[in-house]
């Protein structure tokens, strides 16, 4: 293979990471046919441009979950009403449930039946007006300052208000998923919430996006080993699928 301009390299890169959505720099330089020390330096480049985001040895796609709520409510519509129509089978009777602030769980609250004498308990203003929206469903509001980029509060008071509830079921909103280092937050106040959160929960859930697997967020708080339930696109990260069945978790598919 010839040698490729600067250029031409990054867009090579760019695409695999697009088809794949993890590089690594040994791999590259060979497909390349350059060093890896001139990938290291496309990567720094690409990276300076929020194109990617380094990792030891490589570089992930940046998470989409970023900015709003109302911009992330946009993003794989269809994929999240899909993931929240199959996490219905996880809804038992008198649960105590959690749920965490994220789009996909907007949907999720639409669902939720209001005969089974449910109780939930969010941390996100626009879930809990969902709620409110449907009788039936007794509601309970977690305060603190409201975080937008989070879509909830996370802040110490709402990590000290956690501590009273004791979860049946938690869907736990996730921004980023990579082998080594499972499930992570944008924000570290964020991923210290979270881990309050699944301290006091007897199950946990996970919608995933597609479009977060292989992705980077810096603040990891959950590994795939601690999933009970894992709702994901079918066959969209094999790895993944193994590492949750393999620690006793269940696994529920959508087309």
């Amino acid at each position: 293979m010839a040698k490729l301009l600067p250029n031409e390299r990054h867009q090579a890169i760019l695409n695999a990471l697009q088809r794949q959505g993890r590089v690594l720099a040994a791999e590259m330089a060979v497909q390349l046919n350059t060093t890896e020390a001139t990938i290291r330096r496309d990567l720094r480049q690409l990276a300076a441009q929020n194109l990617c985001k380094r990792i030891y040895g490589g570089a992930l796609v940046p998470t989409p979950a970023s900015g709003q709520i109302v911009d992330r409510l946009a993003l794989s519509g269809d994929e999240k009403q899909l993931l929240a129509q199959a996490a219905q089978a996880l809804i038992s009777h008198g649960q105590v449930i959690f749920l965490d602030a994220g789009s996909t769980h907007l949907y999720l609250a639409d669902l939720l039946p209001r005969n089974q004498q449910l109780t939930v308990v969010t941390n996100a203003l626009s879930i809990a007006s969902r709620l409110l929206e449907r009788p039936g469903l007794r509601t309970i509001l977690i305060g603190g300052e409201i975080d937008a980029n989070v879509g909830g509060c996370v802040d110490a008071k709402a990590v000290v208000e956690i501590g009273t509830f004791h979860f049946d079921i938690t869907f736990i909103g996730v921004c980023a998923y990579e082998a080594a280092s499972g499930f992570s937050a944008l924000h570290y106040q964020e991923a210290q919430f979270k881990r309050q959160v699944l301290a006091r929960s007897g199950n946990v859930s996970v919608l995933c996006t597609r479009d977060k697997l292989n992705t980077y967020a810096p603040y990891g708080f959950l590994p795939a080993s601690r999933v009970d339930n894992l709702v994901t696109v079918r066959g969209a990260h094999p790895e993944l699928e193994q590492q949750v069945t393999l620690s006793g978790g269940n696994l529920l598919s959508i087309p």
